[in-house]
């Protein structure tokens, strides 16, 4: 992707952190008071993590995954400081082997150039209008 803006090119760093597993990158990226609401469709995880201690129980949520890739496809600077982040993500499980394979709308909210809030959405115009509404 080339072009990104500043804010595009954060959450692009933060989606590749996630892919990878990089803890220390993701923390790089994230705001110390980053909201990270999870989506419906992951098993296991709590609706809602909060600060780099929530980062972390995030990330361990992930462990009885083989293997968690997200893929983004798109992303659509809708203010100042707010992104949209349409991505591929496909996982494995460890011990069933079952591959899961959904595509993510996220509203990224930037703060002082690190992650400040990341909400999943079901759809790709369910994000835009929660992106165009926030002040």
């Amino acid at each position: 992707m080339t072009g990104l803006s500043e804010n595009a090119m954060v959450a692009l760093r933060g989606a590749q952190a996630i892919s990878d597993r990089d803890l220390e990158a993701i923390l790089e990226v994230a705001h110390p008071d980053i909201e990270f609401l999870t989506h419906p469709g992951f098993v296991g995880q709590e609706p809602e993590y909060r600060g780099h201690a929530g980062v972390r129980r995030w990330l361990e949520a992930l462990e009885p995954w083989e293997s968690f890739r997200v893929e983004v496809e798109e992303l659509i600077d809708t203010s100042e400081d707010t992104v949209v982040s349409v991505s591929r993500v496909t996982a494995r499980g460890s011990e069933s082997g079952a591959e899961v394979e959904m595509r993510t709308y996220d509203v990224v909210k930037i703060a002082d150039g690190k992650i400040r809030r990341r909400s999943h959405y079901q759809s790709r115009e369910e994000a835009l209008t929660a992106a165009r509404s926030r002040k």
